[in-house]
């Protein structure tokens, strides 16, 4: 705990100090090494040794959604997507799905180009919660990156319902009826 306040306030050597002795005393305590690799992922030389307490901690608690959702941001802060998607997918298996895993492993997904299952987890997310504009926006903007159009107008139009005031899904809505109506005069000009 002690570490963990350090860690926030910046003081970052006597914070890893506080993880250490926390360790020393309870090395199976799983939290301490989910913060103390947090810490650690901060400075980029020590990244290797960071993701050694996310393994260890998923060794002691293979079956913590927590783990594997601490895990699977580092993975998504490294870029590691693909990696990433695997741990936030065991996350939302270990218990009910909570809607930010849900979300993160979507995301980790698109990021991978594994779009069909980015599909299936964002819908998953609109499905937890249907009054969050975010989950059709972020489905909307996938449908759209498919080339999937009027599912993603549908899903943009839907996010505008409950966000009025969402200045970037009303671009992205903007921007796709510009390639609706690109598509439609090009089939005019074809058809003509």
């Amino acid at each position: 705990m002690l570490g963990e306040a350090c860690s926030r306030l910046g003081e970052n050597k006597e914070a890893e100090n506080w993880f250490k002795a926390s360790l020393a005393t309870r090395p199976d305590h799983v939290p301490t090494h989910l913060t103390y690799g947090k810490l650690l992922a901060r400075n980029i030389t020590r990244v290797i040794e960071a993701e050694n307490w996310y393994t260890k901690a998923q060794e002691i608690a293979p079956q913590d959604a927590s783990v594997y959702r601490h895990y699977g941001q580092f993975l998504l802060d490294q870029s590691r997507y693909s990696e990433a998607a695997s741990k936030f997918e065991r996350a939302a298996s270990l218990s009910t799905p909570e809607y930010e895993d849900v979300v993160r492993a979507a995301t980790s997904l698109r990021l991978a180009g594994n779009h069909r299952e980015a599909e299936r987890y964002y819908k998953m997310a609109v499905n937890i919660r249907p009054w969050e504009s975010s989950g059709l926006s972020n489905l909307g903007a996938l449908y759209h990156l498919m080339g999937r159009l009027l599912e993603a107008e549908d899903c943009y139009k839907r996010a505008l319902k409950l966000s009025p005031a969402d200045t970037v899904t009303r671009e992205n809505l903007r921007r796709l009826k510009n390639i609706i109506n690109l598509h439609e005069e090009q089939r005019r000009i074809v058809g003509s």
